[in-house]
């Protein structure tokens, strides 16, 4: 795949020739053209496994694309340029659709042509970016003249045409993407490392510490630190602890605490107890309830009618809670909007315009994504457009890189993150923090945990160090070029194919490792069809991420107005703002006891800074980036 323009704003056509009829079967041979890269890379022969049903239902969108694309790059350069006065002048929602949005008639005769082809719409956004459809796998084949197959996909079966899709050559000038003809999108996940279910009521399968080094064990060998005694994982930090390990505490008292602000958040489904939740969590925390005025959820449009698979949705009630609350904990008096897909993941595109083309908030945290190898060309044109929508608009668009380190061994391939690998966002790795007994900060490296096993007389598995089990995502992209905000900062020689330069993720990073997770609040079933809810511990990117969007959050709050697309200044303060995240000394390990299916424990040492093929380093590195925020720099920087 050659690699895509940092800006991508699918600029329409001025001109269009609607025919009065679509004409025969025959007629349409001769007059169509295909939607091109929309076949999925992983859609070939090879893969396949199977027709896909006919009745089954698609949902599709059809993704138009933004007018006078040269004066939306020009407007885009002006805001970023102090010496311009349209600096940080940023577009409202009206102002962009009037001066870039596909116009009306564009979007009926797309319409038209869907419906023509018995297809229901179900939803056209205001900015008219794309029209949502759907239909049955039957009429999608007849329509676009493809085949839909299932196709083997890291062990899921994934239905995909076999083919670029043809539309009419009079749409041509119109349609730019098409996305949901394939289903890679349902894969897309939470990026979180999912806390195992609390055990029964009044079991414990501690010990844990409240801070680094609270409980230690001598009775176990330390492989990476003969002679010192082991210190058990932390049952989760608190929001304070992290408060005062970035220095947000100081914010805090200061009066910076969100007031007047919105972060939105999106996801997909919607958990039947997030309110119980999060509001118990600020209760065990200290902080401010979350009321009707100050959270609320949102339906994307259209998105109730895509497939739905309920094998994943605890997933993402688990995802909901841990963005809702540690979001709340940063910024506690900041609004929460959280923008869903209403059953599906593969909503999340039609999710994140919602939220943009409406301005639900300055700041949108996204803790969500797959591999770039999954994704479609297409995908990628439709949420690229998203994202400078959102830029000319001044929002911060923030996603999380992934919690399986370079890839490899998750999905089979190496591979970069997507979303998160798109020039056009900020990218939020992770790291292990310990925090001591006053909250300082005592260090801090990159999220990559190896394990071990006890196996009775010695530790099981790859020593000293153990077997990767997961760690902070990050890498080089093969879809897009180095944006110049990370030229001279990203060490030389590294992300280069081909002789290109390419983006590099993530931007920055914050706490991710569960060993040293936090604490949060989740409602749990338990075996006699009742509820509890309890506080657990848990980690990922997906935790750095809302920490991160409350910290940008404070900083527009402290400014008085948004920052919006943020890397430019992030890559410009980089010596003033972040502490750089340098390679421990390999000596960092905690144990975990885990109940284990037979009732009995199992004994695990996890070492910490042990991440796939990636590694940390002095300056930028493909762990932690630019390294942590110390919060009360960044906000002075970003002034």
């Amino acid at each position: 795949m050659a690699p895509a323009r940092a800006l991508v704003c699918l600029a329409a056509a001025t001109a269009l020739v609607v025919p009065s009829a679509w004409g025969t079967a025959a007629a349409r041979a001769d007059s169509t053209t295909p939607v091109e890269d929309t076949q999925p890379a992983w859609a070939t022969p090879a893969n396949q496994a199977g027709a896909e049903a006919n009745a089954a239902k698609v949902v599709f969108s059809v993704w138009l694309g933004w007018r006078n694309a040269h004066a939306l790059e020009d407007v885009l350069a002006a805001q970023r340029d102090p010496a311009s006065s349209s600096y940080r002048d940023w577009l409202t929602p009206r102002e962009f659709r009037d001066r870039f949005a596909p116009s009306p008639d564009r979007v009926r005769v797309v319409s038209a042509w869907l419906r023509d082809q018995g297809f229901d719409i179900l939803s056209v956004p205001a900015n008219g970016l794309a029209v949502t459809a759907t239909g049955s796998v039957a009429q999608v084949e007849k329509a676009f003249e493809v085949n839909e197959s299932l196709y083997r996909l890291d062990g899921h079966l994934v239905p995909g045409p076999d083919a670029d899709p043809q539309i009419p050559r009079a749409l041509a000038g119109d349609v730019r993407a098409i996305t949901g003809l394939d289903g890679a999108m349902a894969l897309a996940q939470p990026r979180s490392t999912k806390p195992a279910p609390p055990p029964p009521v009044g079991t414990s399968v501690g010990p844990c510490s409240h801070y680094w080094g609270e409980h230690t064990s001598g009775s176990y060998p330390n492989p990476v630190a003969p002679g010192r005694p082991l210190p058990w994982l932390i049952c989760g930090y608190t929001p304070g602890q992290i408060a005062s390990a970035y220095g947000i505490d100081a914010l805090h008292t200061a009066g910076y605490d969100g007031s007047g602000q919105t972060i939105a958040i999106t996801g997909a489904f919607f958990s039947p107890t997030i309110r119980t939740d999060v509001n118990e969590f600020s209760k065990r925390q200290g902080l401010p309830k979350l009321d009707g005025r100050s959270y609320r959820e949102v339906v994307a449009p259209g998105t109730i009618r895509f497939p739905h698979d309920p094998a994943v949705t605890q997933d993402w009630y688990i995802e909901q809670s841990l963005d809702v609350e540690w979001a709340h904990a940063i910024a506690p008096e900041a609004n929460i909007v959280y923008v869903g897909a209403a059953n599906d993941g593969r909503g999340l595109d039609v999710a994140l315009n919602h939220a943009v083309d409406n301005r639900l908030a300055n700041v949108i945290s996204n803790s969500w994504g797959m591999p770039e190898t999954y994704a479609s060309t297409g995908e990628i044109k439709a949420l690229d457009a998203v994202f400078t929508q959102a830029r000319a608009q001044g929002i911060a668009i923030l996603f999380s890189s992934g919690d399986y380190g370079d890839n490899l061994q998750e999905f089979g391939k190496l591979s970069a993150g997507f979303p998160d690998s798109s020039p056009l966002v900020t990218s939020v790795g992770g790291t292990s923090l310990g925090i001591g007994s006053s909250g300082q900060r005592l260090f801090e490296t990159g999220w990559g945990t190896g394990q071990l096993t006890w196996g009775g007389t010695s530790w099981l598995g790859g020593a000293p160090s153990g077997d990767f089990l997961y760690g902070g995502g990050g890498g080089v992209s093969r879809v897009y070029a180095r944006p110049a905000y990370q030229d001279g900062v990203v060490p030389a020689g590294y992300g280069m194919i081909k002789g290109q330069a390419q983006r590099v993720e993530p931007d920055v990073a914050l706490v991710a490792d569960p060993q040293t997770g936090v604490v949060f609040t989740q409602s749990w079933s338990t075996p006699g069809g009742g509820t509890v809810v309890k506080d657990s511990w848990i980690g990922g990117t997906s935790l750095a991420t809302p920490i991160m969007a409350g910290i940008v959050t404070l900083a527009d709050q402290a400014a008085g107005r948004p920052h919006g697309f943020l890397n430019d200044d992030l890559y410009r303060v980089r010596g003033q703002a972040f502490r750089d995240i340098v390679p421990s000394d390999g000596r960092l390990a905690v144990l975990r006891n885990a109940l284990n299916s037979q009732g009995t424990i199992t004994t695990w040492l996890r070492t910490l800074d042990h991440d796939s093929s990636l590694g940390v380093a002095a300056g930028w590195d493909d762990v932690t980036g630019l390294g942590s925020p110390w919060a009360p720099a960044l906000v002075t920087a970003l002034r």
